[in-house]
């Protein structure tokens, strides 16, 4: 492990979260400004970094600059820096380290402020979507002083929308003839429609048109949901609104003959189920915040190996990673069973479970193992008016706290289970998903499970989104 020089202390450190990263290193070739800090020994200087993204034959990089501007006279200073890519876990991804001379315009000296850096494609590098940095200065010549430490945060604009898409006939239509689906951000205003046609050979070919002018990048992940509710992944695409115009954004694996010969499997009456998820960026917006500053606390040291292990990541970190492996633990727990001493069994399947973790989550389950219930007694608790994979989305959340690729049909579901056994919270991050993907063809849907539960939040939702898109309503298929 490297060991820290004698004048540590008065390092000024400075982590830095960019997130939507990708979307800069995609196609936009800008700039992206840090927040300005403060380095305590360099008190007439303001400091900021300018992080430059550039992609260059496929291999993603990026160029950094750290500035010095000053707010008053000031002599010149010879400044050591320390600059990192950290990994989602605070490790140390890739470092280096520099030295120059700011005098008061603020030029610099005796090394350049400006190097280059390459970052591995990796979702260890980016993870979530988030390039994560960590900038250390201090005067070579300085007092020592108490260290300060910055936690910043970039967030590039991006717009978020899942659409599910029933084509309903489609063994009907004929080769040309396009079926067309309206994303509308906000009440009047198309941000782009989808539509979907069959060529001569059979092809089913999507386009996207867009009337966003500022629309900047489009990135989107195709499904289709088969007659099980399984989701096939038809693939991942970036494209530009200058690719809208010329062709077909993608196809589907299958043909139309192959669909219709396994009805029974894609086809549920009839209907071809589609799932988008898109984000777009329009023109950048940024929002740039300091979020905390930390007085008097041990900088975190940045070593020289890649994968230095003497980096400290902050006590955020550390508490997310506690948090992580207690997850880790408890989800192997119940994939494995080990030690079970209760089971749930549906109308086609066994559950192996722990009573103690099902009395500390449900009341319900509470209830039933500590009375004389039959369900104490044999040890099985019958939930067989609940889906098999209900149950295991109920207990997964049971166990870790988590919700996998929740989608509008089993959230519907898991609500109804969360509420018939007092999952709270588990409720509630239900509701909040309904409420955030009503559209005008779930509405009833909606509107008929709040009534049902009594839930007058998710009612209250559901009748505010009708009056906010009143026409879009009375204009579609609702169900």
């Amino acid at each position: 492990m490297a060991h820290k020089d004698a004048d540590s202390e008065s390092w000024t450190t400075f982590f830095w979260n960019i997130e939507n990263y990708s979307y800069f290193w995609d196609k936009y070739a800008g700039i992206i400004n840090s927040p300005t800090f403060q380095v305590n020994s360099l008190k007439k200087f303001s400091w900021n970094i300018v992080l430059y993204p550039r992609k260059y034959r496929g291999i993603r990089f990026f160029f950094y600059e750290l500035n010095g501007v000053p707010v008053g006279e000031s002599l010149g200073f010879l400044v050591k820096y320390e600059f990192a890519t950290l990994a989602e876990d605070g490790s140390v991804l890739k470092t280096q380290k520099n030295t120059m001379y700011v005098n008061n315009k603020g030029d610099t000296m005796g090394g350049s402020s400006r190097e280059h850096m390459t970052i591995i494609e990796t979702e260890t590098a980016v993870s979530q979507d988030t390039l994560r940095l960590c900038c250390r200065v201090k005067r070579m010549d300085g007092e020592n002083v108490k260290p300060v430490t910055y936690f910043a945060r970039t967030v590039l604009d991006v717009k978020k929308r899942n659409v599910l898409w029933d084509i309903k006939r489609f063994s009907s239509l004929g080769p040309g003839q396009k079926v067309i689906y309206a994303i509308r951000p906000n009440v009047g205003e198309n941000a782009m429609t989808l539509s979907m046609q069959v060529n001569t050979d059979g092809e089913i070919m999507v386009f996207i048109n867009t009337y966003d002018t500022k629309m900047k990048c489009l990135k989107f992940q195709l499904f289709l949901t088969d007659t099980n509710g399984s989701k096939v992944d038809c693939g991942k695409y970036t494209k530009w609104p200058s690719d809208f115009k010329i062709s077909a954004i993608c196809k589907l694996p299958y043909i139309k003959k192959y669909l219709i010969q396994n009805q029974h499997y894609y086809l549920k009456n009839d209907v071809l189920s589609l799932h988008y998820k898109c984000s777009w960026l329009n023109e950048p917006s940024l929002t740039e915040t300091i979020e905390r500053i930390d007085f008097g606390i041990s900088s975190a040291f940045i070593g020289d190996e890649v994968s230095a292990k003497s980096y400290s990541p902050p006590s955020e970190v550390r508490r997310s990673d506690k948090m992580l492996d207690l997850q880790e633990d408890l989800k192997c727990l119940y994939d494995e069973g080990i030690f079970s001493d209760l089971k749930l069994s549906t109308s086609s399947q066994i559950f192996n479970v722990h009573k103690n973790i099902l009395y500390a989550r449900s009341p319900v389950f509470r209830a039933m193992l500590t009375t004389d219930m039959k369900e104490k007694i044999q040890e099985c608790v019958d939930v067989s008016d609940l889906e098999d994979e209900t149950v295991r989305r109920m207990l997964l959340y049971l166990y870790t706290n988590a919700l996998e690729d929740l989608e509008w049909e089993s959230a519907l579901k898991l609500y109804a289970a969360a509420d018939k056994y007092r999952i709270v919270s588990l409720k509630n991050k239900c509701a909040s998903f309904l409420k955030c993907n009503l559209c005008p063809n779930n509405l009833c849907e909606g509107l008929v499970l709040a009534d049902m539960h009594g839930d007058a939040d998710l009612k209250e939702a559901a009748q505010n989104y009708i009056l906010r898109h009143e026409q879009d309503i009375f204009r579609s298929e609702i169900r």
